[in-house]
């Protein structure tokens, strides 16, 4: 018979009563809050003191128990001490204005990697002497960058840690959001990488060179400005369906790859418009009336279609679809 004493460590029982305590120092307000994401923020402490007790417990019972007691310690210093040296658990959220002058831009670039916060882009009065003005409610890790003088690349993304959605207070979701306004003063290039926000882009009087986007699976509703300089458009979309709308007096490119959600292009009655049908998913695809074949329609896989007027007109919009998925397609 194996008659020596069964080992019992106290470590779990310790750790435990440790997360029951600080979860009682929460609720009390005598830490700062914690939450689901918080503690799991704090796994590998449980894989140190997890690996020590296995190491020494079973020679010394005791060192279970004082290694549970300095990681519950070590957590409940570190939630009541740490707001003062800059250390929290929590995404708090935070309202800032990022701004970049316009002096001496001749050119502008921006780059935005928005998120799950709705979207708002749209032209500054022209009495403003800001290259960007932006709003931003946010929570995580904002990053704001401008380079360059003659030509200035602005950039914007909001960074969060793998654990911060756990820690969000849901009531305030309403409250996020991305307003920015751009300068109309200078010839503008836009990329956008959409999260699942919804985007709002109301381009009119931006003096726009270039538009590219990915709309992600937030809806997307976008102006484009009126232009007698040509200037090109970029969409791809995913589940999120998106809203296009061309103004009366405009010369542009607009190229659409399309996934599973609707895309509307909506075109002014007597507009030039050419449309290149290089793929067609498994969506429908809707044409507006008064569109003759292309002569040249058997040089694309699907067609080619374009107003009588298009050849001889001086404002062109040119319409290439280059894929479509399940989403239907209506250009109107």
């Amino acid at each position: 018979m194996d008659n020596h004493p069964r080992y019992r460590s106290l470590f779990w029982p310790i750790l435990l009563v440790g997360v029951g305590i600080v979860w009682l120092l929460s609720n009390l307000g005598l830490v700062q809050p914690v939450s689901l994401g918080s503690i799991l923020k704090f796994w590998p402490v449980v894989l140190i003191v997890f690996g020590l007790d296995m190491l020494f417990s079973r020679r010394y019972p005791w060192v279970g128990a004082v290694v549970g007691l300095l990681a519950v310690a070590g957590v409940v210093a570190l939630l009541m001490f740490g707001p003062k040296v800059g250390i929290t658990t929590n995404s708090e959220t935070k309202s800032e204005t990022f701004t970049a002058p316009l002096q001496g831009v001749k050119t502008a670039e921006y780059n935005f990697d928005t998120s799950s916060s709705p979207v708002d882009i749209y032209a500054l009065d022209k009495n403003k002497t800001d290259l960007i003005s932006a709003d931003i409610t946010y929570r995580g890790t904002m990053r704001f960058d401008v380079n360059g003088t003659d030509h200035t690349t602005v950039s914007m993304s909001e960074y969060s840690d793998n654990y911060s959605w756990l820690t969000w207070d849901f009531s305030q979701f309403n409250n996020l959001k991305w307003d920015i306004g751009l300068s109309p003063e200078v010839p503008s290039d836009i990329v956008l990488n959409g999260g699942s926000g919804s985007i709002t882009m109301d381009l009119s009087g931006l003096n726009l060179t270039s538009l590219r986007t990915d709309t992600g699976s937030g809806s997307s509703n976008i102006t484009l400005p009126e232009s007698n300089d040509p200037y090109t458009v970029d969409v791809q979309s995913g589940s999120g369906s998106v809203t296009l709308r061309v103004p009366e007096q405009a010369s542009l490119t607009l190229t659409l790859d399309t996934g599973s959600g609707s895309t509307s292009v909506v075109i002014p009655a007597k507009a030039a418009v050419r449309i290149e049908v290089n793929d067609d998913g498994s969506g429908s695809f809707d044409l507006p009336n008064g569109l003759m074949k292309a002569p040249d329609s058997s040089s694309f896989d699907i067609g080619a279609w374009q107003t009588p007027n298009y050849d001889t007109a001086d404002n062109k919009i040119l319409i290439q679809i280059l894929g479509q998925g399940s989403g239907s397609i209506s250009i109107r």
